[in-house]
């Protein structure tokens, strides 16, 4: 059992390794002892090859030491520790059985699936048409309508909830009164901060028409009711280019992901037993 368990971290281990060379999964299968011009090695028949090689030097290692033989000697049996490795993981079926080897192998395909999409470029263009395109997703709460209610007692603010969850009125009282001076109707949030505060207005943003809930603030118990909100949409690229083009890379990621896996399953012989 102790063996099984070293040899299981150590597979992981080379997982790992094959995602950082960036070869792992990716890699081509052959027989015989003369190699391609593109390998340079091979373990049990896979190849290692000469740009994974050069790849793993760049990214691991600093300019003056790229062509140092001793260097890539050291990098290149490194890989080779790392097939052998992976190989016994697989003979051992480590790739069907153990979660955590499972998830690195998905994780570095997905990784070298959506690589093109993380280092995107679009133009201001396609930025400012992506951004028409899906306004939703940039759009915010700009006025806010809702009712407050202030106490010592969180106990009656929490009833206070339940009974404005339920459709009941809720009327003044010595220990429960309406919050003084907090103008009724739609109200910009900036304005409505300086009455509740800026972090009970975030919250409110964000919640439902109809709902309510309970906050603290300055000792004391606020009960908050959104009757309406009013959201707006960001037209200006300029004010919020870095944050478009997150999204834009992100949803360019998700579809080429799905793509990918679209075509899989045509090509797979699934089955699937329905409970």
């Amino acid at each position: 059992m102790h063996e099984k368990t070293d040899i299981r971290w150590l597979a992981i281990g080379a997982i790992g390794g094959l995602i950082i060379a960036g070869y792992g999964i990716l890699r081509q299968t052959a027989g015989g002892d003369n190699l391609p011009d593109s390998a340079i090695a091979s373990v049990n028949g896979t190849l290692i090859s000469l740009d994974g090689l050069e790849r793993s030097m760049a990214r691991f290692m600093p300019p003056e030491l790229l062509a140092d033989p001793a260097e890539r000697t050291r990098m290149l049996e490194r890989m080779i520790d790392d097939e052998l490795l992976v190989q016994r993981g697989v003979e051992l079926g480590m790739t069907e059985s153990d979660t955590e080897v499972r998830a690195a192998i998905v994780n570095s395909l997905v990784a070298s699936i959506t690589a093109e999409a993380d280092s995107a470029s679009p133009s201001d263009d396609e930025l400012n048409r992506y951004l028409e395109e899906n306004a939703e997703r940039f759009s915010y709460t700009s006025r806010i309508h809702v009712e407050a209610w202030e106490t010592d007692d969180e106990s009656r603010a929490q009833e206070t909830v339940a009974a404005l969850r339920a459709g009941a009125a809720v009327a003044d009282t010595d220990d429960l009164r309406v919050m003084p001076d907090l103008p009724p109707g739609l109200l910009p949030a900036e304005i409505l901060r300086d009455y509740i505060g800026p972090a009970i207005t975030a919250a409110a943003a964000d919640m439902p028409e109809n709902s309510s809930a309970v906050f603290a603030r300055r000792g004391r118990w606020l009960v908050i009711r959104v009757v309406a909100r009013e959201r707006a949409a960001v037209s200006d690229l300029g004010t919020i280019r870095n944050r478009v083009l997150l999204d834009y890379r992100r949803n360019l990621a998700d579809e080429m992901l799905r793509s990918y896996i679209d075509n899989l399953r045509q090509r797979a012989d699934i089955a699937v037993s329905q409970p």
